[in-house]
């Protein structure tokens, strides 16, 4: 009697694998100027890395620099320890729901980068289990994951050669950019938990775009893959996950198309009202030649 097929392996399928290549943005397709012609089942992968750069960068821009809370405690905090935690959480590991998605040999090596060093220290917590009495107020938990974001400085980087390098060695679909730029909207705008500045876009992006493969694609890149080609440590980039769940309170699906392009088309907005809101600098000054104009 023949034993039963082997179990399936959707990551195993070539087909799954996206395709490896750089990208030129002044070549990439622009996303078009009327919402109502946005299709976002046919748009190109390029197209969406172009509209959360955009979005991104305005937003930034507008925001100008933020600096990040300062640390709860150093260099512990009680109530993150391990023994404050439910013992379901004590003796949980967290595991990989499906295999990742394996890598050409020819693509296995990628060029470094790395980013600045976080603000966070890492004997912070990154999520405070306790609830009820002698919890911390949940402004404060949302405070300190805030943290996690922040760079010392602002990195070497341009978020453009970051973005297109993500791709380059880690390709995501379009939905996953689409999605991730939506968290980032989420976070960034509409709920204002973590300021979105020059010094905490990259990492923004980053965590955003790890959370949004994992929740949306059949295929996942693996975690040491990603981190070394975002330039931060492997476990520096799972509590950065995590924040954004939290703090997303696990709302990560999106049911419909139309509300994924509703969110699409509000990040757009939001970049474009940011890039106008920008303040012209001091130094600026308008000479009007003609004098019907003076």
């Amino acid at each position: 009697m023949a034993g039963p097929p082997s179990a399936p392996n959707p990551a195993g399928d070539a087909g799954v694998l996206p395709e490896f290549r750089s990208l030129n943005f002044q070549d990439a397709p622009s996303p078009p100027a009327d919402e109502n012609e946005l299709d976002i089942m046919n748009m190109e992968r390029e197209t969406a890395m172009k509209i959360v750069q955009r979005a991104v960068l305005a937003l930034a821009n507008a925001m100008g620099d933020v600096p990040a809370t300062p640390p709860l405690s150093r260099p512990s905090t009680p109530n993150s320890s391990k023994e404050n935690l439910p013992a379901l959480v004590r003796g949980h590991r967290r595991t990989a729901s499906r295999p990742a998605t394996p890598i050409p040999v020819e693509r296995a090596k990628h060029q470094k980068v790395e980013l600045d060093a976080a603000e966070a220290s890492h004997d912070e917590p990154t999520i405070t289990y306790d609830i009820g009495a002698g919890a911390l107020p949940e402004h404060i938990q949302r405070a300190n994951m805030a943290r996690k974001f922040f760079s010392k400085s602002i990195p070497k980087i341009s978020l453009e050669d970051y973005i297109n390098r993500i791709q380059q060695f880690c390709p995501l679909s379009t939905a996953v950019w689409l999605a991730a730029g939506s968290y980032i909207l989420k976070l960034c705008v509409l709920d204002k938990s973590v300021p979105l500045t020059h010094r905490t876009m990259h990492r923004l992006v980053l965590a955003s775009l790890v959370t949004a493969m994992k929740a949306l694609e059949d295929h996942r890149w693996p975690q040491a893959r990603f981190a070394g080609v975002g330039g931060v440590e492997q476990h520096a980039l799972c509590r950065l996950e995590l924040c954004v769940e939290f703090l997303l309170s696990f709302d990560l699906q999106f049911f419909s198309l139309k509300q994924l392009t509703a969110s699409t088309v509000a990040l757009q907005k939001a970049g474009q009202a940011a890039h106008y809101s920008v303040k012209l600098p001091s130094s600026f000054n308008l000479r009007i030649s003609n004098p019907k104009f003076r």
